[in-house]
Parts: structure tokens; C-alpha cells; sequence
């Protein structure tokens, strides 16, 4: 057990959220959440009703509220976030004030209220696109509102680490697996999906690069951020997946190929994906002696599973973030950063 007992996970109904809240709680750890529960509670609901968790149903920007609860907190992990570029792009006015505003003023009410570590989720994206493998200390160039918030959130974050508040920062790799609040909106998913209802993978920019990683090892890989000693992961910023996993999206369609046979993969020359990023994940290996467990293809092979005995139907549009999250979110008029909080 950790030093850090009493964690705070912001987002923890979520895709990552729920699967990290789960393994916190199973090796016991005095677990808070945060979450607006835009996409329900279902992968949390039975730790609410057994009271294993305190369950806070807040938006991460009412302030006021999150000053008296991270009262007596040992670390965050925060994971709230509108997630990816499409959904950004949609609503870009509550993603700002969400993925940036929101998320300095959190780190100063923890930082006020001795929160000792702060764990930041943030995205490989951030590196842009490089014909070069990139490390963390590779320049990052934000192509998209979404990873532009999470540059300008690194930075900030990066800058209030002290001894007593100790900040670190985990780029994840595009995320793929089971979780109880699934999604088909992710590459990996979205591939299974479209190769099972339209018998066809649409891919553009076929030979650009993405790191993968499974929601579980994400989860893991907070963990042990959690459990490190202050002086491995304080003010650090680590890139999160596998160098194994790296994968060309036509490599990811032929796995998917492989599974479903009957689906034809189409090459779409008229669009073009800016982002293309192949990424080295050797710091947290040899510094954390973090390495991910699952892969692609085991994600396809669980997958499937679940489809093809009928307990999960990849139709279903509360898979997907797009077609829930925007009746939802709404841009707040005042809100903004406020350094003085």
C-alpha cells in the first residue's frame, strides 16, 4: 500500500475512470470521485451503492464544491477531460474552459489544500506529427484544440511541482479495450465496429503511426505513478504504452482482418490524418519499470467475445462519446482561469 491513501479520481465514471476506480478500490484504497456522469454511472454504480466509494456528481468547473473535497486528500489522479479532437471541435468553448481553465484552477485548489501529488492524464498526440520515433523530451506540436489544452495544462502543471506538491504528467497512447463504460468511438474500435456492421475498414492516411495502449494497463500505469517514491516521479512527464505498440493504421486494420475475415479494408486517398507520431516509451519502462501487459490483439480477441455471446452490441450510441457528450456540455459565460484561486 501506498503512502498516499486517500486518492481523488476526477473522471472516474469514464472510459479510464471506471476500470482505475475499480482496481483502486480492490486493493483498498480510501477512493473519491468526481464526474459529471455525462455518460451515466454504470461502470461505478455498484461501488456507489455499496458505499465503497464517496461519489461526488460534479462538473470538474464548480470550483467552490472541489476546494472542500480534495480537503484531506493525498493525490489526484485527474482524468476529467472532453476526449479527442472531433468532440473539441464540436463544442470548442466548454472544451477550453474544460480541458485548460478548469484544469489549472483544480491544480491550484489542490495545491492550497496540501494535496501532496497530481497525477495528470494527458496524450501522445501532443507530439503531432514527426517522422522521427519522439521521447518526451521531443518538441510537442498540438494540431488540435484538444491537445493544444493539454500542452498548455502540462506546462502549467509542470510549473507549480514543489516538494510538498509533487506533479507528473502520463502521455497516454490512443486507448483500446473492454471497460465497464465502453466505447466504439476509439481507432481500435471503431475499426472492430465498421468491419462488423459495414463489412469495410475506411482508412486514411493508411502508413501513419499510432501508439497503442489498453485501457487497463492505462489504469495500471496510474498505479504505479501512485505508488512511486516522490523522487522517481515528481515534475517528471512520462509517455505511457509500449514501444511494441506501435502501429501503422493499416497494421491495426489487418489485425482486425484477421478476426473478421469477411471485412475488405478501403484505402481513402481524398482525406488526409495530420497526425502521425511513433513513440518511444522507454522512460517509464526503465525509470517505473512500467510495461503494458495487453495488446492489440488481445483487445480484438475480448472484444469480440463480448459481441459474439450477445453482451454487447457495438450499434449501441451510448458507445459513443460524439453522439451523448454534446446535448450535454455547455459552455459556462464567466468561466475562466482564475490565478488568484
Amino acid at each position: 500500500m501506498s503512502a498516499l491513501n486517500s486518492i481523488l479520481i476526477t473522471g472516474g465514471a469514464g472510459y479510464v475512470g471506471s476500470v482505475l476506480v475499480n482496481n483502486l478500490v480492490k486493493q483498498n484504497y480510501d477512493v473519491r470521485v468526481v464526474d459529471s456522469l455525462v455518460y451515466g454511472n454504470d461502470g461505478i454504480s455498484k461501488l456507489i451503492d455499496d458505499k465503497k466509494i464517496k461519489f461526488f456528481n460534479l462538473d470538474i468547473r464548480e470550483t467552490e464544491s472541489l476546494s472542500n473535497i480534495v480537503k484531506d486528500v493525498d493525490c489526484v489522479i485527474h482524468l476529467a477531460a472532453i476526449v479527442g479532437e472531433p468532440l473539441c471541435k464540436k463544442i470548442p468553448d466548454a472544451a477550453k474552459q474544460i480541458n485548460e481553465f478548469a484544469t489549472k484552477n483544480f491544480v491550484n485548489i489542490c495545491k492550497k489544500n496540501s494535496v501532496k501529488r497530481f497525477i495528470f492524464a494527458s496524450t501522445c498526440s501532443n507530439y503531432g506529427s514527426s517522422s522521427n520515433i519522439v521521447d518526451e523530451l521531443s518538441p510537442v506540436k498540438p494540431l488540435s484544440l484538444y491537445s493544444e489544452c493539454k500542452v498548455n495544462s502540462e506546462k502549467y502543471i509542470v510549473n507549480q511541482n514543489n516538494n510538498k506538491f509533487n506533479t507528473c504528467i502520463l502521455r497516454f497512447a490512443t486507448a483500446h479495450g473492454l471497460s465497464p463504460r465502453m466505447r466504439f468511438d476509439l481507432l481500435v474500435q471503431e475499426f472492430l465496429r465498421d468491419a462488423l456492421i459495414d463489412k469495410k475498414i475506411s482508412i486514411f492516411g493508411e502508413d501513419f503511426w499510432r501508439p497503442l495502449i489498453h485501457v487497463n494497463d492505462m489504469a495500471n500505469a496510474c498505479i504505479s505513478v501512485l505508488n512511486a517514491p516522490s523522487k522517481l516521479v515528481s515534475g517528471q512527464i512520462f509517455n505511457v504504452g509500449s514501444s511494441k505498440e506501435n502501429y501503422t493504421k493499416k497494421q491495426l486494420a489487418e489485425i482486425i482482418q484477421k478476426y473478421v475475415s469477411e471485412a475488405e479494408i478501403e484505402i481513402v486517398k481524398s482525406k488526409t490524418d495530420p497526425r502521425n507520431y511513433k513513440v518511444s516509451f522507454e522512460k517509464i519502462k526503465k525509470i517505473l519499470n512500467f510495461e503494458p501487459k495487453t495488446t492489440v490483439e488481445d483487445s480484438v480477441i475480448e472484444i469480440l467475445a463480448k459481441i459474439r455471446d450477445g453482451t454487447m452490441n457495438p450499434r449501441d450510441s451510448e458507445f459513443s462519446n460524439m453522439s451523448k457528450l454534446t446535448e450535454k456540455i455547455h459552455s459556462l459565460t464567466t468561466y475562466q482561469f482564475d490565478e488568484n484561486l
